[in-house]
């Protein structure tokens, strides 16, 4: 498959003059193209695609893909960037199918949900017409005008629903689910026979937002994540840990005692897709008027405590801001967990809890955190001294975190400085990303 990719981009590629080599790719994919003299048009492709991994061939393809509407080739970098996830079986896409029965689109038409994701003519059929041959015609023959006709099972089998990508069986079952074609009960009840049969091999339908108060469904991994919704993000404080208050304990509302001055609050509602970047610059641009996401980024490099930390950081941004774009989730540092608010601290019997603070937090989609820390030898020692207790506090707080569905990865300092770090940090954040689907 991945050759195959190589070959479909060469030749996509070759299409290209020299002049278009030199520009288009960059535009486009941020592939750069060599301009060496004397060189061909495929000694300068070969230059440019010899030395990317399968991964970085994937997201080229994905990106040309979106820019010349080219579902093929789409298919061809989804399937090598899916594969490491859990497969989706024949057998339960079959049983999705069957769910259906002969009622795909609901409220909308076939023809228009179907088109959006899988070919349904050729480029001589749509140049010449197709006299009513075509898979698109028989489709609004068989189940726009003449509802029966096919099962979607049968669909699934003509426009190749068995044996595409995941990331297109997914789009195709929310477009099934969304409120313009299913709404009420209907959607709801359809949501939950899904997710019974998805479930098997590991994925499910979530809740991401909602449209005029009808709720609208994504398809992603089953995973557990963390109930609720976060609030009260304080975080970045460069300064004394601040004292924390309730002002309204019903609502969970909380003010900050002392040390405000310090710290940053994000005071917006975090949703089920966690937190991107984007979404913390522009709040950051409403508060600071004026300010940029440059500023931003050194604001928050002034609460990093150590070089390993200010390594991971800045890495996190030079390698992922520009593959992800609008996608890159927030890499927030130094955020306040557990509190003791000064009230708190007059109660008897009550200890302070061993984790204050996390080094790094990322809120991803689905309710995931993802907690990093950058373990120094305070976090081992005391008074420069091997300490069980100190160690025994540190793995009981991440045992907590864990249970209450926090994932926790740690790096040793010396990890993340000297040689090899910039490669360590990029590839566990690559991995990380694959995990939770964060792509492009």
């Amino acid at each position: 498959m991945s050759r195959d990719l190589y070959a479909r981009l060469a030749a996509l590629l070759q299409a290209m003059t020299h002049p278009q080599l030199s520009e288009e790719p960059q535009r486009i994919a941020e592939l750069v193209v060599p301009s060496g003299e004397g060189l061909s048009k495929r000694q300068r492709i070969d230059l440019a695609l010899a030395d990317l991994t399968q991964e970085q061939l994937a997201r080229i393809a994905l990106k040309f893909a979106a820019h010349r509407d080219d579902i093929a080739l789409d298919e061809l970098g989804r399937k090598i960037l899916e594969a490491s996830d859990p497969p989706l079986s024949n057998i339960t896409r079959r049983d999705v199918a069957r769910v259906f029965g002969d009622d795909l689109a609901g409220e909308r038409g076939t023809v228009e949900m179907v088109g959006r994701y899988f070919p349904l003519s050729s480029p001589i059929e749509d140049f010449l017409g197709s006299n009513g041959r075509s898979l698109r015609d028989q489709i609004a023959r068989h189940m726009d005008h003449n509802p029966g006709d096919w099962s979607v099972e049968h669909l699934f089998g003509e426009i190749g629903a068995f044996d595409c990508s995941i990331a297109r069986f997914g789009a195709l079952l929310e477009e099934a689910v969304h409120p313009l074609s299913r709404s009420g009960d209907n959607q709801l009840q359809t949501v939950a026979t899904l997710n019974k049969i998805l479930s098997r091999d590991g994925y499910e339908l979530g809740q991401e937002s909602e449209l005029s108060g009808h709720p609208i469904f994504g398809f992603r991994p089953l995973v557990r994540g963390v109930g609720g919704r976060p609030k009260n993000l304080i975080f970045a404080s460069r300064g004394p840990k601040p004292e924390i208050g309730f002002a309204d304990a019903i609502n969970n509302d909380i003010v900050i005692l002392s040390g405000e001055e310090s710290c940053l609050v994000y005071d917006r509602p975090i949703g089920s897709n966690g937190l991107l970047w984007s979404e913390l610059v522009a709040w950051w641009s409403d508060i600071m008027p004026g300010a940029n996401a440059a500023g931003l980024g050194a604001r928050l490099q002034e609460s990093l405590a150590s070089d390993a930390e200010r390594k991971l950081f800045a890495t996190y941004f030079k390698k992922h801001r520009s593959t992800l774009g609008d996608a890159l989730p927030a890499l927030l540092p130094q955020v306040y967990l557990h509190y003791d608010p000064a009230v708190v601290k007059t109660l008897r019997h009550r200890l302070p809890l061993p984790r204050q603070r996390m080094d790094f937090l990322l809120l991803l989609p689905g309710r995931q955190r993802i907690v990093i820390e950058v373990d120094g030898k305070h976090h081992f020692s005391e008074n420069d001294h091997p300490s069980l207790k100190i160690y025994a506090d540190m793995v009981s707080a991440d045992r907590e975190l864990r249970l209450a569905g926090y994932e926790v990865y740690r790096f040793g300092a010396n990890e993340l400085v000297g040689d090899g770090a910039e490669t360590r940090i990029t590839d566990f954040f690559e991995k990380l990303f694959r995990l939770h689907r964060i792509r492009q």
